[in-house]
Parts: structure tokens; C-alpha cells; sequence
């Protein structure tokens, strides 16, 4: 059995078992599970869901992702919550095959002891075969829920929460196992800490730790929020977090850890003014931290400089809109600051005065400031029921500043983009849609040493479509035409000049035979040419041309009835990629490679055919397209040699025909089941 068929019968077992599992679960009866009574005659529900998807991805490359979750009540105390995770990538001609397998799994066991208290047991397991990592911990837990004393009778929410977990962890990577202890706790609490407020303030605290022998795993949360209506127009949110982590791992003969610690803030402003005009202000602030330590696992062992940086990021977006019954406006103004200080967090390696300040010199050199800055703008016009009229303008500019006179990545990128927009419905059946816009890029370094990167870019659109569907017959096409002009600023960098011209049509056609019958047909072109570009001249000579149709042509078949619909197709797709460059042809003796002028011909066709299914909660589609797979090769000597991809004559001399089935498998379903008392 071949490595393909391995894979269709893994993923086929793997859906049977994740149907037999749902299956098993749809008979269990429904219990409660919260701490709060129930409603009237009720029970909660039971759920179960699983998906899978399995595709082919390339020649010799499969991927899948499967899951199954699920909310079981065991009895009238007691549930069950659990969630299995498994993704793959499979290269039939990789050594090792596996270029991605991981495997996840959490299972969640609550028993509720009277109206406030709470015990149970978790079990998480995760894998990475690729990377070698393997972690699986069983915690044991206790929960409390009380109802706080309400400030006024509106009050139903007021309530405080908090858990407290222990158990162990098993970590295995690097060929290195650990065991240790993992402990934890949780507090989250609703409450009115003034009996004024109108709204309840949010608070959330949590942390874990793991002691994995010489390393330690910890994280921390405290999180709070709150809401306020100022009057009956104006909204103000605050909200503060503190978040902090701190992993550690192996690396060659110490342990490597890696603390984060950020502080934020959020303030959020919303004004309503009547219906004719919204204002919205959007505040954070976020001041970062991380730290790259290390330590020896003996004495002997060569170890790295500990380093870290702080940093600092504003972003604030104003946002304004106004609404006429006619006329629409629309302005955003965006400002985003970063701010990045590298350093020695000490001198663990015993450096010298002289070496030291060397090391903290270089660090320093990273150090960097970002400025963003965004304006936008759009006004819509009705001058008609049947046409509207939008334009709408972008500007940006990015400032980025570095202090060091080693980093010579000083620079500023500026971008304008003017779009203009009509869109018409000249008949019920037809509408029409026509975008115009241009943008022009700079991009400057401030220092001379990388002046030859400065360019500057100019593009323009065109974009046309349009929609007609008379009766059972519908035709959509799109037409997406853009130039662009890339041109360095020094004259002595025109060889870099270049041009792009890209081309994108679309044909979307469809006609209903019957009620259960539909015959479709799209066809989607794609061309792409790149040119060196003589921009005094205005010429270009051509470099690179790409040009890909897609013709897909097929018949539908649908049902419908009391338990779901489905569908069926058949048809027929072909796709050719023609790529027109230059080469490097490597002679059969000694000597220099010479320029070629190289036409790649792909195709790929075949019958396609593809099944959907929707049933309630169930959700399946499945195609295959059986593609035959053609490469040609062919060329024409040019003058003079060519360093980039180089072929060997028999290279280009071959042709390839194979046989490939590429398939799509996606299966979603929820079951879920109540019983009333």
C-alpha cells in the first residue's frame, strides 16, 4: 500500500472513530451543569461535534486537521468536557515523511458539590513529533461561586469566582525528560464597587507555574474592565491588563529563558450625535518588556550574553462619520508610535570593562523608533436611486528612526492612493460597476549609504464588471487592469527600473435548467509582465511574462427535503500556465553558462466531481479532481551568460506526464440533545 492510500485510510478510520464517538455521546442524557438552577423543566444540552479536513496540497504533499469536542452530562453532578485536536503534513518524498504532526488533547471532569462548590480533574496533552516535544499534565481543581451582596435591586450580576489547581507535569524535548509539580489559581469577580455606577466593573486574575527541574514555566494575568454611559450619546470603556510569561527551555548546555512582561491600557470613546453623525476614539497604550536569559548546567558549559529590550506602542485611531440622506462622509485619522530600547540585562559572562561596553554598544545599535501616521477619507454621493458615486483618498507615512550611526536603516515610506467608484443598476437585471484609482509610493533611506534603494513607485487601476441576470440565465464578469513603475532615484541604478503590467479577467456563468438542475461555466485569466523600464524613454524591454487561464465548465444536480439538501457536480477543468524568462543553460563541457530564453509550459485537466451535504448540524463536502499533469520545456539561445536559474540541455529535453488525483474532504457536525424533565 503506497504512503496516498496509507493517508485515505488513516483519515477514513480517523472519521469513523470520531463518528462512533458522537454517536456514542448522542445516547448519554442530558444533566446540569452550571451552578446556577436551571431553567424550568430544561436540562442543558448535551454537545458533540467533530470535523475533518484532508486535501491534497501538492504533487507529493497531503495535509489534514481533525477534531472532535464535546459537553457530556454523566449524571445529575457531573460533566464532561473534552476537546481532541490532530493536524498533519505529509510529503511522500520527505525523509522523515512527517513535515508537521501534532496531536492535542483536553478533557475537563467537573463534579458539583451543593450550589457554591465545585471539584474536578483536567488532563491536556500536547505532542510535536517533527519538533520532538512532548507535554502531558493532570491537574486536580477545586472552584468556589459566591453571589455578591447586591448594591441595589437592579443589581444581578454581582458575583465572585475562584478555583485553585494542582497536580504534575511530564515535558520531554531535546532527549530530556522532567517531572514536576504544577500549581495554580484563579479569581474572577463582577461587582459594583460604587453603588452609583450603572454598569458592574470586570475583574479576571489568574497564574500557573510548573517546576520542570532546572526550568520553570510561569504565567500571569490580571485583567479588569469597565463601562460607563456618560449620557444618553456618549460611551467610555477603560480597561487595564498585565500579562506576564516566562518559558524556558534547552539550548546546547544551558537553559534558555524567556520572560514577557506587558502592561496595557485601553480607552474607548463613542459619541452619537442624533442619526446624522457618530464619533468613535480608539486609545492603547502597551509597554512591553522581554528578556533573553541564560544559565549553565555546569560549570564547564560556554553560555549566552543575557540581552532583552523595553519598549513602548501608542495607537490611537479617531474615527468620524456623517449621514445625510443623499450624501455619506467618512474620515479616519490614525497615529501609531513604537519605541524599542535593546540592552545587557548583566554581565553574566564576566566580561571585561572593554568587551562589555563593546557588547551593550552593539545591542544598542537595534534600538529603533516607528511613527505611523493614516488619513482617510471617503464621501459617497446618490445623485440617483440607481447610482452611486464614492470617492476616497489614503495617505500614509511611516518614519522610521534609528539612533545608532551604525544603522543605517533610517527611513521614510510615504504612499497617496486616489480611488473613484461608480456603481449603476440600469435594470433590475443589470448592474454595472466601474473603479478608477492611482497610488504613488516613496521610499527613501536618510542616510547615503543605502540611498541606491530609493525608489519610487506609480500605479494605476482600472476596474470594470459587471452583473446580468435575466431569468434562469446569470453572467458576472470582472476586469482588473494594473501598471506599475518602479523607478530608483540614482541614475546610476536604472538597471533596476522596472515595469508591471498585470491582467486579471473573470467570467462567471451560469444557467438554471430546471429547479434541481443548474450548468455553470467560469473561466479566469491571469497575466503578469515584467519589464526592465527606460523611464525617460518611456519604453521597457520585456524580463518575465506569467500568463495562467483557468477554464472550469460543469452540471449540478440538487435535492432537497425534510432532512437536509444536497448537491452534486460533474464537470470537466483545465488550467495552463505559460511562463516566458531567462536562464542559464549549463554546457556539457567546461565553461561558462549561457543565456537562454526559457517557455515553460504547464497543464493540468481532468473531470471534476464534487458532493455537498447539509443537514441540520451536519455540514459535508468532498471533490476530487482527477488532473493529468504535463510540464514542456522549451528554448532559444541568446547572447552573452545569464547568472540566475541555471538547466542542463537533458533537463529541458524531458517531459513529464503523470496521472494526479487531488481530492478535498471537510465533514462538520454538532449533535446536540436536551430532555425535558
Amino acid at each position: 500500500m503506497g504512503p496516498f492510500a496509507r493517508l485515505l485510510l488513516v483519515c477514513f478510520v480517523g472519521w469513523l472513530a470520531l463518528r462512533a464517538g458522537a454517536a456514542v455521546a448522542q445516547d448519554v442524557q442530558a444533566a446540569p451543569v452550571a451552578v446556577a438552577p436551571l431553567a424550568a423543566g430544561l436540562q442543558p444540552d448535551t454537545l458533540v461535534g467533530v470535523s475533518l479536513r484532508a486535501r491534497r496540497v501538492g504533487v507529493s504533499t497531503f495535509a489534514q486537521q481533525s477534531a472532535a469536542f464535546g459537553l457530556l452530562n454523566l449524571g445529575a453532578r457531573q460533566t464532561l468536557r473534552y476537546r481532541l485536536f490532530s493536524e498533519w503534513v505529509y510529503d511522500t518524498r520527505g525523509a522523515p515523511p512527517f513535515v508537521l504532526e501534532n496531536y492535542h488533547a483536553d478533557v475537563l471532569h467537573l463534579l458539583r458539590l451543593g450550589r457554591s462548590w465545585q471539584v474536578g480533574q483536567q488532563v491536556r496533552y500536547d505532542e510535536s513529533r517533527a519538533n520532538h516535544i512532548r507535554t502531558a499534565s493532570w491537574l486536580a481543581r477545586v472552584g468556589w461561586q459566591h453571589r455578591l451582596r447586591p448594591t441595589n435591586a437592579a443589581d444581578t450580576v454581582s458575583t465572585l469566582q475562584a478555583y485553585l489547581l494542582g497536580g504534575l507535569t511530564h515535558d520531554l524535548r531535546n532527549g530530556i525528560q522532567d517531572v514536576g509539580p504544577t500549581y495554580g489559581a484563579a479569581l474572577t469577580a463582577i461587582f459594583r464597587p460604587l453603588p452609583g455606577l450603572a454598569q458592574p466593573v470586570s475583574v479576571r486574575l489568574s497564574g500557573t507555574r510548573t517546576q520542570l527541574g532546572p526550568r520553570t514555566w510561569e504565567r500571569a494575568v490580571a485583567d479588569s474592565w469597565y463601562e460607563h454611559r456618560l449620557d444618553e450619546n456618549a460611551t467610555a470603556a477603560l480597561r487595564l491588563g498585565y500579562r506576564r510569561n516566562r518559558a524556558e527551555d534547552y539550548l546546547a548546555n544551558n537553559v534558555q529563558r524567556i520572560q514577557s512582561d506587558t502592561a496595557a491600557a485601553q480607552l474607548t470613546w463613542a459619541y452619537q450625535l442624533g442619526t446624522q453623525a457618530a464619533f468613535r476614539s480608539d486609545n492603547t497604550l502597551l509597554l512591553p518588556t522581554r528578556s533573553f536569559r541564560y544559565r549553565r548546567l555546569s560549570a564547564a558549559a560556554d553560555t549566552l550574553q543575557n540581552v532583552g529590550y523595553e519598549q513602548y506602542e501608542v495607537d490611537t485611531r479617531q474615527d468620524l462619520t456623517l449621514t445625510r440622506p443623499k450624501l455619506q462622509a467618512h474620515g479616519v485619522f490614525g497615529y501609531h508610535e513604537r519605541a524599542r530600547t535593546y540592552a545587557l540585562r548583566d554581565n553574566n559572562r564576566n566580561l571585561s570593562p572593554t568587551r562589555l561596553r563593546t557588547a551593550t554598544d552593539r545591542e544598542r545599535i537595534k534600538d529603533v523608533l516607528e511613527k505611523t501616521t493614516l488619513w482617510q477619507g471617503e464621501l459617497t454621493w446618490l445623485p440617483t436611486p440607481k447610482q452611486a458615486l464614492s470617492i476616497s483618498t489614503t495617505a500614509q507615512l511611516l518614519r522610521v528612526n534609528t539612533p545608532s550611526e551604525d544603522n543605517n536603516q533610517d527611513r521614510d515610506e510615504a504612499s497617496h492612493q486616489l480611488r473613484l467608484t461608480l456603481a449603476s443598476r440600469w435594470h433590475p437585471t443589470f448592474r454595472t460597476s466601474l473603479a478608477l484609482w492611482g497610488e504613488y509610493r516613496q521610499f527613501v533611506f536618510i542616510k547615503a549609504e543605502q540611498s541606491a534603494e530609493n525608489y519610487t513607485d506609480r500605479l494605476l487601476h482600472w476596474e470594470p464588471g459587471f452583473t446580468w441576470a435575466p431569468g434562469p440565465f446569470s453572467w458576472r464578469a470582472a476586469y482588473h487592469l494594473w501598471v506599475s513603475y518602479q523607478v530608483r532615484d540614482r541614475p546610476t541604478e536604472a538597471a533596476r527600473n522596472r515595469a508591471n503590467r498585470v491582467l486579471e479577467l473573470e467570467q462567471h456563468l451560469s444557467y438554471q435548467l430546471t429547479p434541481r438542475w443548474l450548468a455553470t461555466a467560469d473561466y479566469q485569466r491571469r497575466e503578469n509582465r515584467i519589464g526592465l523600464l527606460r523611464w525617460p524613454q518611456f519604453t521597457e524591454s520585456p524580463l518575465d511574462t506569467t500568463i495562467v487561464h483557468d477554464v472550469s465548465v460543469g452540471l449540478r444536480r440538487g435535492w432537497s427535503g425534510l432532512r437536509g439538501q444536497s448537491s452534486l457536480r460533474a464537470g470537466y477543468r483545465f488550467l495552463e500556465q505559460r511562463t516566458h524568462n531567462r536562464a542559464a543553460l549549463i554546457p556539457d563541457e567546461a565553461g561558462p553558462s549561457a543565456l537562454i530564453y526559457l517557455r515553460t509550459l504547464t497543464r493540468q485537466h481532468g473531470p471534476e466531481l464534487a458532493y455537498e451535504r447539509r443537514a441540520g448540524a451536519l455540514s459535508l463536502t468532498g471533490s476530487l479532481w482527477l488532473q493529468s499533469l504535463q510540464n514542456r520545456y522549451r528554448y532559444r539561445p541568446g547572447q552573452g551568460t545569464y547568472a540566475g536559474a541555471s538547466y542542463t540541455a537533458e533537463e529541458l529535453r524531458q517531459r513529464s506526464d503523470r496521472l494526479l488525483p487531488y481530492f478535498e474532504l471537510l465533514l462538520e457536525w454538532q449533535v446536540r440533545r436536551g430532555k425535558r424533565l
